[in-house]
């Protein structure tokens, strides 16, 4: 099982190829909604961290 802090990085990685995919996307609603899955992925590892310093 993965600690919080690797998932937490793995979920930024995600976000950071949901923005270049919103970067290369032609329409607007499709970048839009690639960012939005960036924002999210964040929450994610937002949350994956804070779990890694409860845990301290």
């Amino acid at each position: 099982m993965m600690r919080s802090e690797e998932q937490a990085d793995r979920y930024r990685v995600e976000a950071e190829e949901c923005r270049c995919v919103a970067e290369r996307a032609i329409k607007q609603p499709d970048r839009e909604s690639w960012l939005r899955l960036a924002a999210n992925w964040m929450k994610l590892a937002e949350g994956a961290s804070l779990r890694d310093e409860l845990k301290k």
